[in-house]
């Protein structure tokens, strides 16, 4: 039975959209987006919070999308173990495409593109490292991607997600879409729009982390005026 998510605060009402892209047009215009200046920036906030030395054997990425953060994971762990998982068929095949270019014919290790939904993934063992972006914001009952994440990880998986922020008013969230995806597509602009409207406020997200029981494992921090991030407290 899924628990229903009735946070008190005082801002404006979260307003899902649908959990999959299904919708090839819709999916192109993200694929072929321009991302680097916010991907590039998230990438380096992972880089900055990973321990020393890090050397996963296994990395999950939770809701690859096309793929293209994705592809930096890949780069910077190219000898690891691959799940990318994603509900929807066109988004993983773009990103078994992006990944295709840029893995060598003699690569010994696993890549595995999993086209499943998020509370139907049981792993066959934990991962070294659990990465997401952008996937919780999709989902009407955001307890499964915890549940996901949690099935996911042992004692010593390091956890890295990111996500958009639903700004305060509609107005607020039209000069986000303004300002950061202005030279965007009609349609990516209208995703990036009813995305802010559908994203958790950090203030639902810590909620989430004490209800689950992860706060104490987990830090929660804004890092723009529209995204937070989430990773693995440094053991002592």
């Amino acid at each position: 039975m899924k628990r229903s998510v009735n946070f008190s605060f005082h801002h404006m009402v979260r307003i899902p959209e649908p959990e999959l892209m299904e919708d090839f047009t819709q999916v192109e215009s993200y694929a072929k987006a321009d991302f680097e200046s916010a991907h590039s920036f998230l990438i380096r906030k992972f880089q900055d919070r990973i321990p020393l030395r890090f050397a996963p054997e296994s990395i999950l990425d939770l809701g690859c999308g096309p793929g293209d953060m994705s592809s930096r994971l890949y780069l910077q762990f190219p000898m690891a173990n691959f799940t990318f998982l994603d509900g929807s068929e066109f988004m993983l095949d773009f990103c078994k495409k992006r990944i295709d270019t840029l893995v060598p014919k003699k690569r010994n290790n696993k890549i595995d593109f999993k086209k499943e939904l998020i509370q139907d993934f049981v792993p066959e063992s934990p991962y070294d490292l659990i990465f997401s972006n952008s996937l919780l914001h999709h989902l009407h009952d955001p307890f499964e991607f915890w549940a996901a994440v949690q099935r996911s990880m042992h004692q010593d998986s390091f956890i890295f997600i990111s996500d958009l922020m639903r700004p305060d008013s509609v107005g607020s969230a039209y000069q986000l879409m303004n300002r950061y995806a202005n030279g965007e597509s009609e349609v990516l602009k209208q995703d990036f729009y009813n995305s802010l409207l559908a994203a958790y406020r950090i203030e639902e997200v810590k909620e989430m982390l004490e209800i689950v029981r992860l706060d104490s494992k987990l830090n929660l921090e804004p890092i723009t005026d529209r995204h937070w991030i989430c990773y693995s407290k440094q053991r002592n």
